[in-house]
């Protein structure tokens, strides 16, 4: 059995990915929805230590390859734990908010039907054309293009910016189905690193997604994401690609699409 690692122990690239992988199956299988599926993803993408991911996926069934951390974390009967707090109110928060008419930004469904490209999804947010559309919207809602995170779904895009009223916060946005609808606040912490967009060429993005199935190493690919970010290191893309064969891989890389790291899906481990 794995040793735990302190709840505050700060996360890898790896552990976040682990945990996005165990919330694609929570949802797959019926345990979250879209929208909750939405909103946990985009906790994870910008999670700072392994309790923060714990809180997100510790309520869900099935085996999970995220790093454990040291026990009991347990909490009073009825309390829960930070993130936690803020999955509950801010999936509240979002149920409300899907019933109000988004600002919509008149970004069209990019994969016909019968586009044999299914990865794109039915929205096709991961096509060239929809990320380049996409990019430019964002200043459009945030009236910034320096953001602390956008992840791409095929589906819906979620954008997450410093609130500028309250530095320590951060506010998401949600673009689905033609619409840009707000999602909630939420803590923002002291080392986030902020990025401009201006950085990222759709073109560069889009050979990304495109050459995916080859630089993971898998045969077919069901379900792809893709964050644009920063570290102290500088801007970087986070792509995690995985099918139904519980096959998957990631993958980050700098704007110029230069890979940094590469987690191949290796068929014998």
């Amino acid at each position: 059995m794995a040793i735990g690692r302190p709840a505050g122990t700060r996360a890898r690239d790896q552990d976040r990915v682990d945990a996005c992988a165990e919330l694609d199956r929570a949802r797959d299988d019926g345990q979250l929805d879209a929208e909750e599926h939405a909103l946990r993803i985009g906790l994870a993408t910008d999670a700072r230590t392994l309790g923060d991911l714990h809180d997100l996926v510790d309520d869900l069934q099935g085996n999970s390859r995220l790093a454990p951390v040291v026990l009991p974390r347990a909490l009073p009967p009825g309390a829960v734990s930070g993130r936690g707090v803020l999955v509950v109110v801010a999936v509240a928060v979002l149920v409300v908010i899907l019933t109000i008419v988004g600002i919509a930004a008149g970004i069209r469904a990019y994969v016909r039907s019968d586009d044999p490209t299914s990865v794109y999804g039915s929205a096709g947010y991961l096509a060239p054309q929809a990320i380049a559309d996409v990019l430019a919207a964002v200043p459009t809602r945030t009236g910034t293009t320096t953001v602390d995170s956008v992840l791409f779904y095929p589906d819906y895009v979620i954008v997450d910016v410093q609130d500028p009223d309250a530095p320590r916060k951060d506010v998401s946005y949600t673009y689905r189905d033609g619409e840009w609808r707000d999602g909630f606040a939420g803590d923002r912490s002291s080392d986030t690193v902020a990025v401009d967009l201006a950085v990222f060429r759709p073109e560069v993005l889009g050979g990304l997604v495109a050459g995916a199935s080859e630089s993971l190493n898998l045969d077919r690919i069901d379900s792809m994401y893709f964050s644009l970010g920063a570290d102290d290191s500088g801007p970087r893309v986070m792509l995690h690609a995985s099918n139904d064969d519980n096959e998957d891989g990631y993958f980050t890389a700098g704007p110029d699409g230069a890979f940094v790291y590469v987690d191949r899906f290796d068929p014998d481990e």
